[in-house]
């Protein structure tokens, strides 16, 4: 940092110098010259920072391409029950709790929706026709609070 400091002084004093110097025709091209040195000296950090490997090597990756997959398999999950959640209130006007399950596949990719539980009061009719039609799944469970 001090050198960049330095540099930028050094920067400085020169298109002093060079102005006080230029014969008064030639001072406009000379600011542009050392405009464009200044600007130069204040840009340098930037390819310095261009040219910095930020990245990981992928051998050195705490999480395995698994772990990912069922991370992004959670997320879903959770995103489906509140989606779920959300629907009753907004079609059926009722309060429930609902839980799911994602398939996945050998390669941990996900299939679907595999299972979905539900904790409501009573169920509405309509409620599992419904569900089998958003989520694609057969496997609907209800407990009645």
């Amino acid at each position: 940092m001090k050198e960049y400091i330095v540099l930028i002084a050094v920067a400085s004093v020169i298109t002093a110098v060079a102005e006080i110097l230029a014969p008064e025709k030639w001072r406009g091209y000379i600011r542009v010259v050392t405009g464009f040195l200044i600007l130069a000296v204040l840009i340098s950090p930037v390819k310095k920072i261009k040219n910095t490997d930020i990245f990981v090597p992928d051998d050195k990756l705490e999480m395995s391409e698994t772990t990912v997959l069922d991370v992004v398999a959670r997320e879903l999950c959770r995103n489906v029950e509140k989606d779920i959640e959300e629907r009753i209130l907004s079609e059926f006007g009722k309060t429930a709790t609902a839980t799911c399950q994602i398939d996945l596949n050998e390669e941990h990719k996900i299939k679907g929706v595999k299972k979905i539980t539900i904790s409501i009061k009573k169920v509405p009719d309509g409620l599992l026709n419904r569900l089998k039609e958003i989520y694609g799944c057969e496997n609907i469970e209800f407990r009645t609070e």
